[in-house]
């Protein structure tokens, strides 16, 4: 079967899209014909997908600290992008602090940003465009919100795990309560994936991690993007609340 126009009436928003896994998804979705607007604190990797598929793609710095700074952005879209179909969720940040040592208000910050602006994004995706099209919101979790990662410290820290471990109730309850409009919600949880925010050599993080996993080597932002492909497709309209934990296998030693 032919994919390569599959998502051409389709325009997806990525945040989070400067780097990583964020970028992979904004590139695969390019490549299958989707427009994508992408937007991250740092356009600087996107500035050469801009070059390649032109007006296929608008890249965008922005601050999600503050939902004003997209709701004007928003309303500025040139008319043949604001008929957003897809909505992923990835702009996140790293921490690796423990839950009782960690300084209360970082923790706030953390979850706010990771947890609490999934939910006010989508919110403001689902009122611009998102009810009127039936959708699809995709979310970033992470394998090491799972108690199997967690205690046998596959990665990141507590309070990280705490802010993801949310994005996944999260998504459960999205996708219960946007069932009305025919909005899917489903969430991908990567495990070990080597990326900027991994900020670590390969050969460390293998050092680290490999004998954890079944597979027996580190993800790759491209072992994600697929999932995200297929959950923004047709293919999956009978899928939702979903938590897609994409891991090596990791979470089977427990």
């Amino acid at each position: 079967m032919n994919f390569q126009n599959y998502f051409k009436n389709k325009t997806v928003l990525i945040t989070g899209s400067g780097r990583g896994i964020g970028l992979e998804i904004a590139k695969e979705y390019l490549n299958y014909g989707a427009k994508v607007i992408a937007l991250d604190l740092n356009i600087k990797k996107l500035l050469y997908l801009k070059k390649r598929y032109k007006n296929k793609i608008l890249t965008e710095k922005l601050d999600l600290s503050n939902l004003d700074n997209l709701k004007n952005y928003l309303k500025k879209l040139p008319k043949n992008f604001k008929n957003i179909n897809i909505l992923i969720n990835n702009a996140g940040m790293k921490s690796s602090k423990n839950l009782v040592e960690t300084d209360i208000n970082k923790l706030n910050n953390l979850i706010n940003f990771n947890s609490i602006k999934v939910i006010e994004i989508s919110r403001i995706l689902m009122n611009f465009s998102l009810k009127k099209n039936k959708g699809r919101i995709i979310n970033i979790g992470s394998s090491l919100s799972s108690h199997g990662a967690v205690f046998r410290a596959q990665g990141g820290g507590s309070d990280y795990s705490v802010t993801k471990s949310m994005v996944h109730i999260i998504t459960k309850i999205m996708a219960y309560e946007c069932a009305k409009f025919k909005i899917n919600v489903n969430a991908i949880a990567p495990g070990i994936i080597q990326t900027p925010m991994h900020a670590r050599p390969m050969r460390e993080t293998e050092k680290k991690h490999l004998d954890k996993i079944p597979l027996n080597r580190i993800g790759l932002p491209k072992d994600i993007s697929g999932t995200a492909l297929f959950l923004g497709s047709n293919y999956s309209s009978y899928i939702t609340g979903q938590i897609i934990h994409i891991n090596g296998g990791m979470l089977m030693i427990g």
